[in-house]
């Protein structure tokens, strides 16, 4: 859905003055109709050039203050081109339509449709908050304004949808968050599996291995045994040498 964009170029709404401002006020009327048949014809830049010339010639003119800042708004669209350019002009055309929403300007209707404008401004930089507060306010100083309370509605759509849509970015953020989290303790615990299967490996290796002492115990079981068998053997020996000496000499001897 599209906002309704008011492209309104107030008429010179402007009672007699008296003879002493007779001749500034004459040229005030005629710049600013000037300026309005300027842009009618699409010619931005000549209509806010005639609406500077009824400014100097009535500094208080609200109705040359909202047409000039109007006009620098739209000719600041279609100069996007020119960024510098289009933001002095964008720039300057929000400080004037700003001047004449404010209480100072006596003429309500004048009023209304700043605040209008103004949120026309705040729904295309997507502050849908700001803009219904204005357009709010337009119609709290003329509720007969079909067009504010249309783009009121369609900002409040907006508004939510936008508030949806931030919920919802911030709970598929929280999903993938403990996915993550998820994916991190799964991950923790099949290296602890895997760090606990090779440590079990480990154990199994070092008990199928005799120790140093068991070792060391059986050499020296073995070594005693080969002792002990060698004394053994040696005592047999000598006493198979004896008694064969005995023998010998009593064979020898005679009585």
């Amino acid at each position: 859905m599209k906002i309704r964009v008011l492209l309104v170029i107030l008429l010179a709404l402007i009672t007699l003055p008296s003879s002493m401002y007779a001749v500034s006020v004459r040229a005030e009327r005629r710049a600013i109709n000037e300026g309005n048949k300027m842009v009618r014809e699409g010619k931005l830049a000549e209509g806010i050039r005639l609406y500077k010339q009824a400014l100097q010639a009535n500094p208080e003119s609200n109705v040359a203050r909202f047409n000039l800042g109007l006009s620098q708004i739209n000719l600041a669209k279609a100069t996007q081109n020119n960024d510098s350019l289009s933001k002095k002009l964008l720039t300057e055309g929000s400080r004037l339509m700003q001047s004449v929403a404010g209480p100072e300007c006596q003429n309500i209707d004048l009023r209304s449709k700043a605040n209008y404008n103004m949120g026309n401004l705040a729904f295309e930089n997507e502050d849908y908050a700001g803009a219904i507060n204005l357009y709010k306010q337009a119609l709290r100083l003329n509720p007969d304004f079909p067009d504010a309370r249309r783009n009121l509605r369609i900002a409040q759509l907006k508004l939510q949808n936008q508030d949806n849509n931030k919920d919802q970015n911030q709970q598929n953020q929280q999903d993938q968050q403990d996915q993550q989290d998820q994916q991190d303790k799964q991950d923790q615990q099949d290296q602890q599996d895997k760090q606990d299967q090779n440590n079990q490996q480990d154990q199994q290796q070092q008990d199928q291995q005799p120790k140093d002492n068991e070792i060391n115990q059986q050499a020296a079981e073995q070594i005693l045994n080969a002792v002990e068998n060698n004394e053994n053997q040696t005592r047999a020996r000598q006493a198979a040498q004896g008694n064969k000496s005995s023998g010998n000499h009593e064979r020898v001897k005679k009585w």
